[in-house]
């Protein structure tokens, strides 16, 4: 009997042996067809290599510190190129689908590098945002050259924080570094949370709640929305847990100074000498640095390398694969499609593959409307005119219904909307450019905005023709205001002709930084400025029949911190005051808004059109 439970015994456990080994074969071939699958939806030639990975690969810093990564490679004991991502999220962060990704590039013939910044998950050290990214990254890069893996090429890559941290380590010009991706980020921390000296309230506080210890928070969005709104704001940590010091330490550097600098490349820009690849998308906060950042680059460069160095916007916001409710740019937008020019930015610099062929645009841009790809050799467009849209009304343009007109004829007759603004009751930030909007970035629809009377509306008359637009918008306006400081806000949108209108790029200016951000004054109650507004780039067709639309209020809220009218701190105080605007117009006050118009070309068919808008449509993800 007792033998016979022993032969039963080793019977069973041999069987489950067999079993785990089976499962562990059985998911070994199916991560490898996933990666194939994965390939074959990104359009990407078909795996090359099995892979393996090694996980929580230890990295020492010069100081000793360890950081931790999992290394994607594939498996074959050869030297291949390096990617090299750097992130606070989490290695392992599936929503991130950064493993996804570095399983793909690793097929390819890459090894890929997921590595947790200092003092983050399995990292060792402490966690300030920016702080320690410059040396980590450098001494990441020098590590990683020397490793027998390593064919001496190596590239950084990543969206946000993770293109931030590549930012950084660049100018340390490491021999094997060859190009980078850096993506929906900007060179100067400071722009990428401050417009002009007004913080990006709700990013800001949300992202440091949630980003600031060790592993990720459990704030959630109204939690944030709730807390913004009680005064002051400097005390947020009393109702959320997390982020305070940090907080702190940017409030009370409101204005850009050696604290930003120290965390920034914008003033090294010569010193990044290899070719790059720079993405940003229509919606994203990072979109007017990174232009920035792109064209100042051409200026300065001095090698051919650089000069090689592209960009390419598409109709996205921070979260890339977000879709917007009644917008549908079609199938050909999908960032997913972007993955195919990586691998051949990647075979190009760092396999030294010459027959690759990246095209010989300089920019590749999406024109919303159309919702086309097209191609330059210049930012903006080389055919791009400005041309003046004049303000005007009767005296009521408050709300959607208003009286409130742009005309491309100068308005002499003198006239003047007037509005009350109250900081206890902002307009909400429908439609914007946020990290963390909570489904209200984007092309939103403005009509939860058209009964608001502290918002004056402004609109063309109706396309006779499609009408383009590319490049930077600027607005011109004539303001005065019963407060010693106090903001106002420019939207441009886009009127559809069944009376929805969507959102499309937006301005600010906080009153007090009006001369420059680092020069703060009050000004003179009642006294008429003169205010010019960057609403920033867009590239965008209002078709036949649409109009063009002007929004000009003086909150937007949570994206930017509220103004409390008081000359006071705007964060410290707790006291708040309602302002009179307003905005002049027509006469020696003409207020305008000044576009790039692209001249009309040449049209396929209007069939030919429809059919290929059915058809995209066909396999365009559903909006969210």
């Amino acid at each position: 009997m007792v033998l016979g439970d022993i032969s039963f015994l080793s019977f069973l456990y041999a069987l489950i042996l067999i079993l785990l080994i089976a499962l562990l074969i059985y998911a070994f071939y199916f991560y490898q067809v996933h990666i194939r699958i994965y390939c074959y939806v990104l359009g990407l030639p078909a795996p090359a290599f099995k892979i393996k990975i090694d996980r929580n690969f230890l990295i020492p810093m010069s100081d000793g510190t360890l950081l931790t990564s999992d290394v994607f490679r594939p498996k074959k004991e050869e030297r291949f190129p390096v990617i090299i991502l750097r992130t606070p999220y989490g290695k392992d962060n599936r929503d991130h689908t950064y493993p996804e990704i570095a399983s793909v590039f690793a097929s390819q013939g890459y090894v890929v590098i997921i590595q947790d910044v200092r003092g983050r998950y399995g990292s060792e050290g402490d966690y300030t945002p920016f702080i320690n990214e410059e040396r980590d990254g450098k001494d990441t890069l020098a590590f990683i050259q020397e490793q027998s893996f390593c064919s001496g090429s190596m590239a950084l890559f990543g969206f946000s924080y993770l293109g931030s941290s590549a930012w950084l380590a660049a100018p340390a010009q490491i021999s094997g570094l060859k190009t980078m991706i850096p993506m929906f980020c900007c060179q100067n921390a400071y722009t990428g949370w401050f417009d002009k000296g007004v913080p990006y309230l709700k990013d800001i506080i949300y992202w440091l709640s949630k980003h600031q210890g060790r592993h990720e928070g459990d704030v959630t969005h109204e939690e944030v929305d709730l807390t913004i709104m009680q005064l002051p704001v400097l005390q947020f940590d009393k109702r959320l847990q997390g982020g305070m010091e940090t907080f702190k330490t940017w409030m009370s550097h409101l204005q850009p100074d050696e604290y930003w600098k120290a965390i920034s490349v914008s003033h090294r820009r010569e010193k990044i000498i290899i070719p790059i690849l720079y993405v940003a998308g229509w919606f994203d906060r990072f979109l007017n640095n990174t232009i920035e950042d792109f064209l100042e680059a051409k200026r300065l460069s001095k090698t051919t390398l650089h000069q090689a160095s592209k960009l390419i916007i598409g109709p996205w916001s921070h979260q890339p694969s977000l879709h917007f409710p009644g917008i549908n740019y079609g199938y050909k937008a999908l960032f997913r499609n972007q993955m195919k020019y990586f691998l051949k930015w990647f075979d190009f610099y760092l396999k030294d593959n010459s027959s690759v062929d990246l095209g010989s645009f300089m920019v590749r841009y999406f024109m919303m409307g159309k919702n086309e790809w097209r191609e330059g050799d210049s930012w903006p467009p080389s055919d791009s005119r400005a041309k003046i849209l004049y303000l005007t009304s009767g005296g009521k343009a408050n709300t959607f219904f208003g009286d409130g007109s742009l005309s491309f004829e100068p308005v002499k007759l003198s006239g003047k909307d007037s509005f009350t603004y109250d900081p206890e009751n902002p307009c909400p930030s429908i439609g914007n450019n946020m990290i963390y909007g909570n489904r209200t970035e984007g092309p939103r629809n403005q009509r939860s905005l058209y009964e608001r009377q502290d918002v004056l509306f402004y609109a063309s008359s109706k396309m006779q023709s499609d009408f383009e637009i590319a490049g930077p918008v600027t607005l011109v306006l004539y303001v005065s205001s019963s407060a010693m400081d106090t903001d106002f806000v420019g939207k441009l949108i886009d009127i559809h002709p069944g009376g929805d209108s969507h959102f499309l790029l937006s301005g600010y200016v906080r009153m007090r930084f009006l001369d420059s951000v680092r020069a703060t004054h009050g000004i003179e109650r009642g006294k008429i400025y003169r205010v010019e507004i960057s609403l920033g780039h867009i590239a965008h067709a209002f078709l036949k029949n649409h109009r063009m639309g002007l929004e000009i209020t003086s909150s937007d809220f949570p994206n930017h911190g509220r103004n409390l009218n008081t000359g006071g701190s705007n964060e410290g105080d707790t006291n708040e005051i309602k302002a009179y605007q307003t905005v002049h117009h027509g006469g020696i006050y003409s207020s305008f808004i000044e576009i790039p118009y692209l001249e009309p070309k040449a049209q396929e068919p209007s069939k030919k059109r429809a059919f290929k808008a059915f058809f995209e449509s066909l396999f365009s993800t559903k909006s969210l």
